[in-house]
């Protein structure tokens, strides 16, 4: 990683289940917010575990993305039942269907099931 991408806090990479993200009709850019908000809410470390408590902006910054284009993916992904946000702090989770149909897909395709 590059000074300049570590300043800017710029994802490394993303990898992509295409499969669940078609049958989900979700955009590159939906997908990779989704993935660093499941990532994220799982950081062991965190001081609320399970959920991403961070700026939605910053998971923008992360990937290059406008603030607006941001917004309308949380938007989307809610709407689809694939990430839920607390309404009182306003935190972010990816949620069991999130779980099932990308995270066991990849257990799934790697066990051979």
């Amino acid at each position: 990683m590059s000074e300049k991408d570590k300043q800017t806090g710029l994802a490394d990479y993303t990898t992509i289940k295409h499969h669940p993200r078609v049958k989900y009709d979700l955009s590159n850019n939906d997908y990779c917010i989704a993935n660093a908000i499941y990532h994220l809410s799982n950081n062991p470390d965190s001081k609320f575990k399970g959920w991403y408590y961070g700026k939605i902006e910053t998971l923008g910054q992360m990937f290059n993305f406008g603030r607006t284009a941001t917004y309308e993916s949380i938007k989307k992904l809610t709407e689809k039942n694939l990430v839920e946000k607390d309404p009182e702090s306003g935190f972010l989770k990816t949620t069991n269907k999130w779980w099932d149909e990308f995270v066991n897909f990849e257990i799934g395709q790697l066990s051979g099931k």
